[in-house]
């Protein structure tokens, strides 16, 4: 996909990823990427990864955080209130 633009930072994104996944006792025909949707904020973003935060604790910074190799990142559709705005393509 495209370079998910800097301008998303600090905003609420969704994003479409392949999760890889773990298989025990599976056939090999089982075995494979997952895809997955999750939403947050997007807190960072460098070459190798990205941040979603998920929940935050009232009066704190802790919280959820979903951290996303880039190279599994499929999509990232920017949410607003007004609407949806693409970036990049599936």
């Amino acid at each position: 996909m495209k370079k998910i633009p800097k301008s998303y930072l600090q905003k609420r994104v969704q994003i479409v990823w392949d999760d890889p996944t773990g298989h025990i006792g599976s056939e090999l025909s089982e075995v494979g990427l997952a895809e997955c949707i999750s939403e947050g904020i997007l807190v960072a973003m460098d070459d190798e990864k990205l941040i979603l935060q998920t929940s935050i604790y009232t009066g704190s910074k802790c919280g959820d955080y979903t951290c996303i190799h880039i190279g599994l990142v499929k999509n990232c559709l920017l949410l607003e209130p007004s609407g949806i705005k693409r970036s990049g393509k599936k």
